[in-house]
């Protein structure tokens, strides 16, 4: 009769167990260290300079990296192209069954500068003309930022803004280079150039006698009523309205209002229409000032000795006494000119 020996049985077992026990640490372990090796692995390697431009809408955040240990299946934390500079990216990336956060620093840069056209590369003027050189701007614009406005009065640290340089001699005649400087909100500068060419101004010689009996300008109260409702018009060197006038823009504006054809600076307009003295001016009729022997300022004539006139930026259109005018300023009454 066969006998079982219990203890010796037992130990077979418990071997049996502890090679389960140990086999199953050693796969879990296994485990733990491939997920954990594979985690590691995980990366993203990005080109060399990453950068974006500036205000780029939708850029491909693909053309940014040169190697991915996995897949990115989303964007976490994403860029203000916006914001010039360094900034931080959060993509999250798979790799088998496991996910990882990974970041990388992309260089948002603005590399374009602004766009200056101008209107005319050579503007002509007489000498004592008003001119305001932004009336050749055509525009300034950033390709991001919009419209760059114009400022004469640059600090050091501003941006975004456009101004002029030139000799300072830019008064007298001659030709003189205008520089058109335009900087965008991330210091980017254009600079681009017109020419000013200044002619002499003509000595006035009138060329058609002043008449005594020349007739009534049928459009002369017409023309008084319009220069009245303009009255506290702005200024604005070189502008012939409808929003601001310099002396000769006014005068032009008025007459075309009423379907009359005068010419732009007040040198021409001294020529426009017939000649009559003040002793025998009527309200509509142009009055022609200057001194040196040039005319340089022109206004209108609205009867009982008054006129209506732009003046200088500080005053703008106003109302004024012919004969106070005449002993306020340098200038002299030179011609009354009559347009029908």
């Amino acid at each position: 009769m066969n006998t079982i020996d219990l203890p010796s049985k037992k130990k077979q077992i418990l071997r049996f167990i502890s090679l389960v026990v140990v086999s199953s640490i050693m796969m879990i372990s296994c485990y733990v260290y491939h997920r954990n090796d594979t985690y590691k692995s995980i990366k993203v390697v990005v080109n060399k300079n990453a950068a974006v431009e500036y205000g780029s809408a939708n850029y491909d955040i693909n053309k940014l990296i040169k190697k991915v240990e996995g897949e990115i299946v989303s964007v976490k934390q994403d860029i203000d192209t916006k914001q010039v500079g360094e900034q931080e990216v959060v993509v999250e990336v798979k790799k088998e069954d496991i996910v990882k956060d990974v970041s990388f620093l992309v260089n948002v840069v603005d590399t374009t500068a602004p766009v200056v056209k101008i209107k005319e590369e050579k503007v002509t003027i007489t000498e004592g003309d008003d001119y305001d050189l932004t009336t050749n701007i055509e525009s300034v614009t950033d390709e991001v930022d919009g419209d760059i406005a114009y400022s004469n009065d640059v600090q050091e640290e501003s941006n975004f803004y456009y101004n002029f340089s030139y000799g300072a001699d830019i008064d007298d005649v001659g030709s003189h280079e205008v520089v058109v400087n335009a900087e965008d909100k991330n210091g980017n500068v254009t600079q681009t150039k017109f020419t000013v060419e200044v002619k002499a101004k003509p000595v006035y010689t009138p060329s058609t006698p002043v008449y005594s009996n020349a007739p009534a300008s049928a459009v002369g109260g017409d023309v008084v009523s319009i220069a009245y409702s303009l009255v506290g018009s702005p200024y604005i060197s070189g502008s012939n309205g409808p929003y601001g006038f310099d002396c000769s823009g006014f005068v032009q504006y008025v007459y075309s209002r009423v379907g009359k054809s005068v010419s732009r600076s007040s040198y021409t307009q001294a020529y426009d229409g017939v000649g009559v003295s003040y002793a025998n001016a009527q309200p509509g009729d142009i009055l022609n000032w200057g001194h040196g022997g040039a005319v340089t300022h022109s206004a209108l004539y609205v009867g009982n000795g008054l006129m209506i006139h732009a003046t200088n930026p500080s005053q703008g259109v106003v109302v004024s006494s012919v004969s106070g005018w005449q002993n306020g300023s340098i200038d002299n009454l030179m011609g009354v000119r009559r347009v029908n």
